[in-house]
């Protein structure tokens, strides 16, 4: 190969290398009522949602936690171990599907059918859960 073609595929590299990983551009705005609503029920120490996903250290304590309550999915075995760290919230709104298995396909059936396997939700009425969704769909 010549210099100009080695030189078109390595310049992208140079320039990832130098910068990194650049987060998506984010509209800055106030949060909406709903979304203010689901930053307190994440905030609460009765959900403790904020006790792994930690707001000041980017939405992570970074602990390893041993899941509860799932199954594998069928033909897949049984991780011994069972334990996943904790990962960031930031820009969750765009990373599904979720879980550490990719079993749930929206923030909303997350949350919906959680029981209280990540933080306590179970309580959470109807509209609660959605202000939940609103809110993490901001961060």
């Amino acid at each position: 190969s010549d210099g100009k073609t080695l030189r078109l595929r390595a310049d992208p590299l140079v320039e990832f290398l130098r910068k990194g990983l650049v987060p998506p551009p984010r509209e800055q705005r106030d949060l909406t009522e709903e979304e203010r609503r689901g930053k307190g029920v994440f905030e609460s120490p009765k959900t403790q949602c904020a006790t792994c996903h930690v707001p000041a250290s980017g939405f992570t304590d970074r602990s390893a936690v041993a899941l509860r309550g799932f199954k594998a999915l069928p033909f897949f075995s049984e991780d011994p171990k069972r334990e996943y760290k904790v990962p960031s919230l930031l820009y969750v709104a765009g990373t599904a599907p979720y879980y550490h298995d990719g079993s749930v396909l929206t923030l909303e059936d997350l949350v919906n059918n959680n029981a209280d396997r990540m933080g306590h939700t179970s309580h959470l009425s109807a509209d609660d859960r959605a202000a939940l969704v609103a809110y993490l769909k901001t961060l």
